[in-house]
């Protein structure tokens, strides 16, 4: 993923400072930061309630199918004026809340944007489909954005802080995992590109998915993931769902993964894990990849072990 870089330009004979942001579609000009901004994706309100700021509207609704708020942000949200959902952003919605600023998903989005650019300046980033890179170059963007240039880049020492200790209980010696979200009906393997995959990575411990055909997410059946054999799986469920992982593990293929042999089969929240993302978010992730035993590559135990089909 290419990074976004911020930079402030003097905008001629006015005397005022001008603020540029580049991102998907091209460059967002700003005379002054952006007071009413409308998000449409949960790692965008994440890092603006990180930052202190309230959006005016954020895609938080369950229209289309969406589950809306992940449980880690419920909380700090209220209140916030919800503009349908993630999947159904509401035009009319948003209209109503007079945006300055609308920030998309440049993948998730990407047919509704003209519409978006109608009511409002659009920026997009890639946030489904980005790694903790992209999303951390995020905080940045969005922190300049709104005026909170110098607190964004606080969170981003205070992350960096967090993922140092986090690396100091990594096993060195652990062999490359796999993460995926599993459904009812799909088994979804997160990449070592992936937001996961590559906090992952940074933490010390290896994926061994890597992209396929340009995408950093994709479907795998049971016999694939047979033949890939990772040694440890991470597995990302809804509580409120019974994932075809369940079934798979009463398949004698199943027995076949050394994960399984090993005792390595993890088992987290999807809502929060693979959802959420942002500094907020991040921090719940790091605490839980701890006491988990997930990075010094412990054995699978208590909530964090696959449940029984």
């Amino acid at each position: 993923m290419r990074k976004i870089l911020l930079s402030v330009l003097p905008v001629l004979g006015l005397g005022l400072a001008q603020i540029q942001v580049k991102h998907e579609l091209g460059t967002l000009s700003l005379n002054a930061p952006a007071k009413r901004v409308v998000v449409l994706e949960y790692s965008f309100l994440d890092t603006l309630l990180a930052l202190g700021v309230t959006p005016v509207g954020a895609a938080t609704g369950t229209q289309g199918g969406d589950r809306g708020l992940p449980p880690y942000l419920r909380a700090r949200a209220e209140g916030v004026t919800s503009i349908g959902s993630r999947a159904q952003p509401s035009l009319e919605a948003i209209l109503s809340v007079r945006p300055e600023v609308i920030i998309a998903d440049a993948f998730v989005h990407r047919d509704l944007i003209p519409q978006l650019q109608r009511i409002a300046p659009v920026v997009a980033f890639q946030s489904r489909r980005g790694s903790f890179d992209d999303l951390s170059q995020q905080v940045l963007d969005i922190g300049r954005m709104v005026g909170k240039e110098a607190q964004a880049r606080q969170l981003l020492e205070d992350q960096e802080r967090l993922l140092q200790k986090a690396r100091a209980f990594a096993n060195p010696k652990a062999p490359p995992l796999m993460t995926a979200v599993s459904t009812p009906n799909s088994f979804t393997v997160h990449s070592n590109e992936s937001f996961i995959g590559s906090l992952l990575e940074r933490l010390g411990r290896k994926n061994l998915a890597r992209p396929q055909n340009n995408q950093t997410q994709y479907e795998l059946s049971l016999e694939g993931l047979v033949a890939l054999n990772p040694a440890t799986l991470v597995v990302f469920t809804a509580p409120d769902e019974t994932p075809i992982v369940r079934s798979w593990a009463r398949n004698p293929l199943w027995t076949r993964l050394e994960a399984v042999r090993r005792g390595r089969v993890f088992e987290f929240d999807r809502d929060n894990w693979t959802r959420g993302r942002g500094p907020l978010a991040t921090r719940f992730i790091l605490a839980e990849l701890i006491n988990s035993g997930l990075l010094a590559d412990k054995p699978a135990s208590g909530s964090f072990a696959l449940k029984a089909p």
